[in-house]
């Protein structure tokens, strides 16, 4: 059954593999130009908090404008908007017009994993869903570390890599438009509030909020803290890729871990990890290897918590609830996702490099306090109320969020 859906959807996935690469390029080399530019550090955080936004309004209103025009109409228009915005910045170098490029980038992007996520939730059954969603999250992180390894190919201060991004994503149309597409059936979800998530999990919600400005600002403007910290074009290509591909690996032992043990301990573990990384890279100076082996370390304790969250949260939701509570939990991510890139711009401007180490220092730390209040308070769930620890993406949408929800549903009711 699995091989007969992957037979179908492999143009698919090979799309997500292109937009991935395309779009992991274009981050990073939009915060590695902006400074060689001559933008500031707190006008860069602003330029590439546009994409975080434009994805926040893509999880509001690309479902509405899918049901309009169509799965591969909408998905033909966000690719050729996404693949102009990249070609923009190259002729435009001026920071509002890049907060618009990023933002546009955002909400297409966005838009088309909100296509391709219900496409594969279409066509899976309840047999082989976690399967299908396990290999299009290797594949969107696969994409995107790969890309990091595209900016070494070519000086960034020209405008081959811009050119290169706007290709990859262009070319991720043509497996798509030639393979058989149906759209999926759409209900309307009823939505549950902010309030009565926090009121149901406030270690889950505080855990999904609060580190999207660890994770976004990581996505936003990492490449700022390499270049303060003295690392050449391909040592942060390597950077950026060792820390999230550590990310990307650690789920599923961490993931496996917080099955078998209180979620809360597990979240601790990370925020533990993340702070004492923090301090001995503020504390002692190393050579660029043990540095950039220490700051993939850091992405693999950071990167995870979204994916922890939202696990701590389905736990204490009833079954019922799981569905209405997806749409809420991508609006809460992408809210603080949305200040990430500016907040950790601020700190790097008042601190130097050591600002970023001090940022994620406090984002961690906050998270610690609010989970362990919360275990003097609430007790851990009976681990057969535990709903399976799901492998998320670092970009969340309500579709996936859906999916990880009826495989929580399934994992709690057998």
């Amino acid at each position: 059954m699995l091989n007969s859906v992957l037979r179908t959807t492999w143009p698919l996935f090979l799309g997500v593999l292109f937009i991935g690469l395309g779009n992991g390029l274009q981050g990073t080399l939009s915060s590695w130009r902006a400074d060689f530019e001559g933008f500031s550090v707190i006008t860069t955080g602003l330029v590439m908090s546009g994409y975080f936004v434009g994805a926040l309004f893509s999880s509001l209103l690309s479902p509405g404008q899918i049901k309009r025009t169509g799965q591969i109409r909408t998905y033909a228009a966000y690719a050729s908007i996404a693949s102009t915005a990249i070609l923009i910045q190259i002729l435009f170098i001026e920071p509002p017009v890049w907060f618009v490029a990023r933002f546009l980038s955002g909400f297409c992007v966005a838009g088309i994993m909100i296509i391709v996520e219900g496409w594969l939730n279409s066509i899976s059954s309840n047999e082989n869903r976690g399967q299908i969603f396990s290999i299009h999250m290797v594949v969107v992180w696969g994409g995107l570390a790969l890309g990091q390894g595209l900016f070494v190919i070519d000086n960034p201060a020209g405008v081959n890599l811009f050119i290169l991004a706007s290709i990859l994503l262009s070319i991720s149309l043509i497996p798509i438009l030639l393979a058989d597409i149906k759209a999926p059936e759409n209900g309307n979800q009823e939505t549950l509030s902010v309030k009565a998530l926090w009121r149901a999990s406030p270690s889950g919600i505080a855990t999904i909020g609060i580190s999207a400005t660890a994770s976004a600002g990581f996505f936003g403007v990492g490449t700022i803290y390499a270049i303060k910290s003295g690392l050449s074009i391909s040592e942060t290509a390597i950077f950026m890729t060792l820390f999230i591909g550590f990310g990307a690996l650690s789920q599923w032992p961490l993931g496996w871990l917080s099955d078998k043990i209180d979620r809360r301990k597990v979240i601790l573990l990370c925020c533990a990890s993340v702070v004492s990384i923090c301090i001995v890279l503020a504390i002692f100076e190393f050579e660029t290897t043990s540095f950039l082996l220490l700051s993939g370390l850091i992405g693999a304790s950071t990167l995870p918590l979204y994916s922890l969250g939202v696990a701590q949260t389905n736990d204490r939701l009833e079954p019922k609830q799981m569905i209405s509570a997806s749409g809420t939990i991508v609006l809460v991510y992408s809210v603080f996702a949305a200040l990430g890139p500016f907040t950790v711009s601020y700190f790097l401007s008042v601190f130097d490099k050591f600002g970023f180490l001090l940022f994620l220092s406090i984002v961690h730390i906050v998270i610690a306090v609010v989970v362990l209040m919360m275990m003097l308070i609430h007790k851990d769930v009976e681990e057969a109320d535990q709903a399976n620890f799901q492998v998320m993406t670092h970009r969340p949408s309500t579709v996936a969020m859906e999916v990880i929800a009826e495989e929580a549903m399934e994992s709690q009711t057998e």
